[in-house]
């Protein structure tokens, strides 16, 4: 009987965290989506913390839930990104410390260039 009840403990810990951790998992996902080619963009990317802070998410559309979000509007043609001439569909952002983040993201801050 002792057994069994620490078996079930167990059971519940490891789903409890299991639980916890989706949401870190997703937002790992999101920055992940589309891994740039470049070691030197990789190592400079979004971070979580910072992503998490703008609502920064790695495609355009998933940010539809957003009410500042609008048809059309992505880093790449945000005031705030710059892309880089090796790879054009990665570019770095003021907002976000000058972290590399997708030219099809967007986040809470874009503002559209003029």
């Amino acid at each position: 009987m002792e057994n069994q009840k620490n078996n079930r403990r167990q059971f519940f810990k490891l789903a409890f965290g299991a639980l916890a951790l989706a949401p870190v998992m997703r937002v790992a996902d999101v920055i992940a989506a589309a891994m740039p080619k470049s070691e030197k963009i990789k190592k400079k990317m979004i971070d979580e913390k910072t992503a998490k802070r703008l609502k920064y998410v790695a495609k355009a559309e998933e940010a539809k839930g957003n009410k500042k979000y609008k048809a059309g509007s992505n880093c790449a043609n945000c005031k705030f990104y710059k892309a880089d001439k090796g790879e054009p569909e990665w570019g770095k952002c003021t907002m976000a410390a000058n972290r590399y983040v997708s030219g099809a993201g967007w986040c809470k801050s874009y503002r559209a260039k003029k």
